[in-house]
Parts: C-alpha cells; sequence; structure tokens
C-alpha cells in the first residue's frame, strides 16, 4: 500500500555537492582521501597496482567501518560517480532499475545472458536455456551415476605423490564437465587437455580472472585479454564437433546453436562472430571454472578444520544415510566463506530509485555505482554466531519451517534466499539473476567430495586460507598441496 511522502519522511539525496554528505543524517558518508575524486584514485592504485582484493580495501579505507555505525551502508565518491557500499546481503533495489553489470560487460562477454537487461526478452530465452540443463534437479540426479564415475575415473590417474590442490581442482572439474553427457561433451580434446595446451591454457584458465579485474577492480586494461577467446571456442567446437553433433539436446552447446538459428555446423563455426564466439565462451567457462574454484576452497576448508574432517569422512561411507549430508552442509559453508565470485561487485542505477533504511526512504539518484562487499556479508555477525569460523552448524541454523533435512541445501540457492551470497553480483529484489547453473555446481561438489574421501586418504599441506594478492577471483594466498592414498586395493581398478 503507498504511503504518503510525509508518513514515511521520505529523505532525498541533496545535490551532488562532493563536499556534503549526499545522504546526510540517514546514511554514513566516507569523503576519502582526495576532496575532488573521493576514493577512485586510492581504490585503482590499491586494487591494480597493489593487488588488493577489493573487499579489503573497503576495510582498510574506513569504508566499512563507517557503514558498521551506519546500519550496513555508507556513501563515498569513486571519482566522478557517487557510490553506496553495502556490507550485508539485504536486498534493496529492484532488478529492472539496474544497469546489468558493468559497462564493459557486454565486450567482455557479448551475448551472454548476464550481458542484458532484464526486460530484455532473449535474455529469459538464453536463461532457459541454460536453467532446463544445470537448474534442474531431475535432470542432475540422472547423470549423478555419470558424475562418480567420471570423478573415480580421474582420481584413478592421480599420481601418487603431492598435487596442487589448485591445478588439481581445475583439471578434475573441467575433466568430468567434458565427458557428462548432455553438458558440453567435448570428448575428443577435453577442457583438461585444453588447460594444459601452450597455445590456449592461460586464455581458459585465466579468462574469468581477466574478466574479473576489470568487473570487481574497475580495471579496463584487462579488457585486452578477451579477444584471445574466440580461437579457443572456435578450435574447442571443430576439434570436438562429431561428439558435440551427436550429443543429447540437452547439450549448452547445441542449445546455444538452436537460440541463434543456426544449424551446428563446421562452416557456422568458422563464421562465428565475436559476440555469439564470447558469449558461448562465457557459458562453457562458467561452468567448470568457477565450480572448480568453489572446490578448491571446499577442500581447503576441510582439510584446515580437523573436525569437520572427521564427519566427512565417515558421510563419504555409501552406507550413510544421514540428511542433510555433512558433506553438502560443508560445500554451503564454503560458498560462504570462500566461493567464486568476486569478493566486492557493482551495478549502477539507471534511474532514482528509492530504498529503505533505518526506518526511512532515500531516493539513491541515477548513475549511482551500488558496490555489495559479497565477503563481509557473508560474514554478518547478525546472522552467523562465528562469521570467520568454517562450521556447518551455520548452515543448519539458516533453516526455515518450510525447509525439509532433504531439501536445505536446494533451498538455499532458491532466487528468493538472500542468506549466502556467491551467486549473484548483488542481491535485488526475487534476485532474478541468481546464477542458473547454481544447482548443478553445489550437487557436483559434494559427488566429487563423496568420491575423494569416500575411496582415498586425503593429507594435505602448505594451505593459507587469506586471500591471495593479485587476484581479482577470490582465491586462497596458498592452495596447499594433496597426497591420496587408495583406502582399499580395489579401488585402483574401480575406474
Amino acid at each position: 500500500m503507498p504511503h504518503s511522502a510525509s508518513s514515511l519522511n521520505r529523505l532525498r539525496a541533496r545535490p551532488m555537492n562532493k563536499q556534503c554528505p549526499p545522504f546526510a543524517g540517514l546514511i554514513a558518508h566516507h569523503p576519502g582521501p582526495c576532496p575532488v575524486r573521493g576514493h577512485g584514485d586510492e581504490f585503482h592504485i590499491a586494487t591494480s597496482v597493489q593487488g588488493l582484493p577489493a573487499t579489503e580495501y573497503f576495510k582498510v579505507s574506513g569504508i566499512r567501518h563507517c557503514a558498521e555505525q551506519s546500519g550496513g551502508l555508507c556513501s563515498f565518491w569513486m571519482g566522478e560517480q557517487l557510490a553506496l557500499y553495502q556490507m550485508d546481503n539485504r536486498a534493496l533495489f529492484n532488478d529492472e532499475d539496474l544497469a546489468p553489470s558493468t559497462d564493459a560487460n557486454h565486450e567482455l562477454f557479448g551475448g551472454f545472458l548476464g550481458s542484458l537487461h532484464i526486460s530484455d526478452p532473449l535474455r529469459s530465452q538464453k536463461r532457459r536455456a541454460v536453467e532446463h540443463v544445470l537448474g534442474s534437479q531431475r535432470f542432475i540426479d540422472s547423470i549423478k551415476d555419470d558424475i562418480r564415475r567420471l570423478a573415480a575415473v580421474f582420481l584413478y590417474q592421480c599420481p601418487r605423490t603431492p598435487m596442487c590442490m589448485e591445478k588439481l581442482t581445475l583439471l578434475w572439474v573441467s575433466q568430468v564437465d567434458s565427458y557428462l553427457p548432455g553438458i558440453l561433451d567435448c570428448t575428443i580434446k577435453s577442457l583438461d587437455q585444453y588447460l594444459q595446451d601452450d597455445q590456449f591454457r592461460d586464455v581458459v584458465s585465466g579468462f574469468f580472472e581477466q574478466a574479473s579485474k576489470v568487473i570487481s577492480h574497475d580495471d579496463r586494461l584487462a579488457l585486452e585479454q578477451h579477444e584471445a577467446l574466440k580461437p579457443f571456442i572456435k578450435d574447442l567446437l571443430l576439434t570436438n564437433f562429431d561428439a558435440i553433433e551427436k550429443a543429447p539436446l540437452t547439450n549448452l552447446i547445441l542449445g546455444h546453436f538452436a537460440l541463434w538459428a543456426l544449424p551446428f555446423t563446421r562452416k557456422n563455426i568458422e563464421n562465428l562472430s565475436t559476440e555469439r564466439a564470447l558469449e558461448i565462451g562465457t557459458i562453457i567457462i562458467a561452468t567448470y571454472d568457477t565450480t572448480a574454484l568453489s572446490l578448491l576452497w571446499s577442500l581447503a576448508y576441510i582439510e584446515t578444520s580437523a573436525q569437520v574432517k572427521r564427519e566427512v569422512l565417515l558421510a563419504a561411507s555409501d552406507s550413510c544415510t544421514q540428511a542433510p549430508n555433512v558433506i553438502d552442509l560443508a560445500v554451503m559453508e564454503a560458498l560462504r566463506l570462500g566461493g567464486s565470485n568476486p569478493t566486492a561487485l557493482w551495478r549502477r542505477t539507471l534511474k532514482p530509485c528509492e530504498i529503505e533504511h533505518a526506518g526511512q526512504r532515500v531516493l539513491v539518484p541515477e548513475d549511482t555505482q551500488l558496490w555489495l562487499d559479497r565477503w563481509q556479508a557473508n560474514r554478518d555477525p547478525h546472522i552467523f554466531t562465528q562469521p570467520e569460523a568454517f562450521d556447518v552448524t551455520h548452515i543448519l541454523a539458516l533453516q526455515k519451517k518450510d525447509d525439509t533435512a532433504h531439501t536445505l541445501c536446494t533451498s538455499l540457492l532458491a532466487r528468493n534466499r538472500y542468506d549466502i551470497n556467491s551467486f549473484s553480483m548483488l542481491n535485488t529484489r526475487r534476485n532474478p539473476r541468481k546464477c542458473p547453473g547454481r544447482l548443478f555446481s553445489v550437487n557436483i561438489q559434494g559427488l566429487l567430495l563423496r568420491e575423494l574421501y569416500g575411496r582415498y586418504e586425503v593429507s594435505s599441506e602448505g594451505i593459507d586460507l587469506s586471500l591471495r594478492r593479485h587476484c581479482a577471483m577470490p582465491k586462497p594466498a596458498q592452495p596447499g598441496v594433496l597426497t591420496l592414498r587408495p583406502k582399499h586395493c580395489g579401488d585402483q581398478s574401480d575406474g
């Protein structure tokens, strides 16, 4: 029901005088080191030159502390743009009032659905093409045996000497995703082979890192890398043409060619536009790259948490019927503390937007940057009793009345759940942009971990869970190494 402006004490932003707090009396303002450009230059130096993660800049600059004193919000100037910092997971805005992402998004990802405004009819078609596969629990259930079989094959091939955990997770997920029927079907030259190919490995392993530098660190120089994706995509599709052509109809590559009304032919692959090559390339790389990073955090936290590891080892046995399974809880807790989105992301208002804060209504001007410090929001002390601790009871505490033991983790991934942010740039009402592949990502991590801890004795060393410098994607400072030893001699032949 609409309310009168007077009854809600509606406060509008003051004229854009950089010497005056724009939301005086309601939202705290941090002036920054420069009276003209605020934090713009310092942010660039800290993130792009000194290699500080965005979340750490907000901490050391004082913006986070300022927001803590103001109910979770703080305004500041990012160069010439007004910006609003948020350190909790509340959904304050409607998605249709915001630009899809940064202005460089289309240059990075071409016609990818994340580059399109929420009202664009093409976006809903493209989302369905992904979500009816990676977002379908029925489809995921139908390939669970394949996931476990392929996971076991990979582990069987691994050396019994120490392996870099980051490299292991990337090769493991990319190989499994390549061979799964009805996903990518790149079985002639799989993605893990491309990751070790001198010609293509840099773009295959570094695409999202470069994109994240553009999006999270506002580093335009990183755009220079995106053109390298097109030759890789053409090589991948042409090399695997025979396998993809015969793939099940759920195949994501075939689905996109159908969306473009293009027959899947060698000629059409050769003539693929840059926009379409970037679009399908983003889908392919996102399928394995972000899941591999999330799996890295899951492994790193499990391996450095003795109690959780003991529970995971028990849960990995085939006889375990516990619900929710502690392995799935561990995956969700690692998503909270680590995940695969940059530590802080922003979007821009397309028009003046009204938000509620501290019992008041505030008008946020058009062209305001909205920054969500995802890293800090997922450590909200008002929600999590020990925000920095890896504790699966944090996930259990999020259970709502309608959640069952078997559906808790799935429920937490729903669009209208804002408890943990690892699948959105920032939370908007109804969260229509929440990653369409999130269900697949969480499921496959749980299945891979069951195979790993069910079949092998796992030892590790050298893990440092602090954030890596000079890295826009959130990665452990030291991923450490894993050593695997089969629990039973018979497991060696199961692959």
